[in-house]
This record gives structure tokens, C-alpha cells and sequence, in this order.
């Protein structure tokens, strides 16, 4: 009983590193579902805030978007897809951030608003149940021998 009771106060002492690791890890493995969540809220004609994006295409944009067959009654920010797949989640330690990598990416924040790029609150919610809550509860388990 004793031995069983030293290893949990290790292990209940080990544990709060452990987590951060395994947040760490599993962001890193799932940064897809963050880009995507991103590209997906654009293609809704949404920013990061669930606003919609403005200003409205200029209508040579929209002449230009119905020939390609491409939405006009929201701005989406894709024409060729390169912005879309420019959106890469960087991450520093604890901290991630999605940024564009495309060249017009400064252009478009300047016109659109720094929140083109972010994922919403609602897909981070669905991150944190889906992938984070899930991968903590597995590492604790682990951890505390249970």
C-alpha cells in the first residue's frame, strides 16, 4: 500500500509537466484541423470573430468571380486557393498562432482586417473537446498508473 501510495505522489507531482507536453503534442499533431478551421470559416464569408468579411467585392471582382464560377453573394478571400493554403499554424512552446504565408497575406489583413486569419471560437471549442480533452484524460491516466 505504502509503495502504491509513494508512486502516486510522484506521479500526481510529474503530472502537471506531463500535460503541458501532451498539449504541446497534440496541438503539433493536429495543426490541420486549426488551418482548416480557418479556411473554413473564410469560405463562409466569416472572419475569426463570426463577422462577416468587408468590404464587399468590387464588382470587376465579382464579374471576374462568375465567370470562375465562384461565389459572390460573400467575401471568401479565395481566388486561386493560394492564400487558403498559405494558412500554416506556427507554434512557439505553448503558444500557436496561424499566420499566411502568401505574399499577398499583408495586403489582404490591411484591407480585410487582421481577423481574417483565426480560428473561431466555436472550432476551438470543438479542438479543445475532440482532441485536447481526450489526449489530457489519456495522459493522466498513464501517468497515474490507472
Amino acid at each position: 500500500m505504502s509503495a502504491r501510495l509513494d508512486f502516486l505522489a510522484r506521479a500526481f507531482q510529474r503530472l502537471p509537466q506531463a500535460l503541458d507536453q501532451q498539449v504541446e503534442a497534440t496541438v503539433r499533431d493536429n495543426t490541420a484541423f486549426l488551418e482548416d478551421a480557418n479556411t473554413d470559416q473564410l469560405a463562409q464569408g466569416k472572419d475569426a470573430t463570426g463577422a462577416d468579411i468587408t468590404p464587399e467585392y468590387a464588382d470587376l471582382t465579382i464579374a471576374l468571380k462568375q465567370i470562375k464560377g465562384q461565389p459572390t453573394d460573400k467575401v471568401t478571400l479565395r481566388d486561386s486557393g493560394d492564400f487558403y493554403t498559405s494558412i500554416i499554424a506556427q507554434l512557439s512552446g505553448k503558444q500557436v498562432q496561424l499566420v499566411g504565408t502568401d505574399q499577398k497575406t499583408a495586403e489582404l489583413e490591411e484591407k480585410y482586417g487582421p481577423d481574417i486569419i483565426g480560428v473561431p471560437d466555436p472550432a476551438l471549442d470543438e479542438f479543445r473537446a475532440d482532441y485536447i480533452k481526450p489526449d489530457l484524460q489519456q495522459k493522466t491516466r498513464d501517468t497515474l498508473g490507472l
